[in-house]
């Protein structure tokens, strides 16, 4: 369960469990099963109870018999957290205190079937196998009708594309993108930097944990850096720290010869990878 803010601005409860996402913000009860969305007034509903199983069990007013929601009677929500299950219970019970229910709670039901979806990541991850895919067919290809002996080629070389492009793309988004933003856009305060912390490439990148305050007067603390410090940094003191206005949690300190040495490195050698694949597909395909 979690307690956060919704869209409009109410404090919102979630309970989760038996394949059912329940959420509550006072007002209106949503359930989420599926690629079915109920959404339910507290005036459509009679009671709202915790079962000694732990459910918590949830009935609509007026007649079974003529709901045509889908729901029945009501909804039963398992949870193997008691105050998960406890806290919504009462968060329900005080709305339906301070609320008359209709008649007939079933005629206020909404359904919505949306249609399924992938997650931004499953998307992603979909996207990257079709072009592994399609890569790979066209290696295949250019072995079975290049000109001359290419399959030696396609080995040798057939690797370092991919190798390359994805590392100038790691590059660009964990090392030099947030840090063009930053340039063009940031807001530079005094800040404290309050130790490191190791980040991706053993003992090569460690990120500082900054803490500051905003020009409109909002504290931050131990954000990670967007750029990176050398290991033998302690990254303890006091320094100029620069944060995006649009989005304060995103910051940086003072760009270090660690971090632009090691960026430009790892650039170098993603273009000379991505130079010797297009050289090496070159030589397959003209023979």
């Amino acid at each position: 369960m979690s307690d956060r803010s919704s869209r409009d601005g109410t404090n919102e409860i979630v309970l989760t469990g038996g394949g059912i996402t329940a959420r509550f913000d006072g007002q209106r009860l949503r359930l989420v099963q599926g690629a079915t969305i109920w959404t339910v007034p507290v005036r459509a509903l009679r009671a709202a109870e915790l079962t000694p199983a732990g459910d918590v069990r949830i009935d609509l007013s007026g007649d079974p018999g003529a709901a045509r929601h889908g729901l029945g009677a009501g909804v039963s929500i398992p949870s193997r957290n008691a105050h998960a299950a406890r806290a919504f219970t009462e968060l329900l019970q005080r709305a339906l205190a301070t609320t008359t229910a209709v008649p007939d709670g079933h005629a206020l039901v909404l359904v919505d079937t949306r249609q399924p979806s992938m997650s931004p990541g499953a998307h992603r991850g979909l996207m990257i196998g079709i072009a592994a895919a399609a890569y790979a067919v066209v290696l295949l290809l250019i072995g079975r009708y290049g000109a001359g002996d290419v399959g030696p080629v396609i080995l040798a070389f057939g690797w370092l594309g991919p190798g390359g492009l994805g590392l100038l793309y790691f590059c660009w988004v964990r090392l030099i993108r947030d840090l063009v933003v930053l340039r063009r856009r940031g807001i530079t305060v005094s800040g404290r930097s309050e130790g490191t912390v190791r980040g991706f490439g053993g003992n090569v990148f460690y990120f500082q944990r900054l803490s500051y305050r905003t020009a409109d007067g909002t504290d931050f603390t131990r954000v990670e850096s967007r750029s990176s410090v050398g290991g033998i940094t302690t990254g303890v003191g006091r320094l100029d720290v620069t944060y995006d206005p649009l989005d304060p949690s995103r910051a940086t300190g003072p760009l270090t010869f660690n971090h632009a040495g090691w960026t430009l490195f790892l650039v170098v050698c993603g273009l000379v990878a991505t130079l010797v694949w297009a050289v090496g597909l070159y030589v397959a395909l003209t023979g």
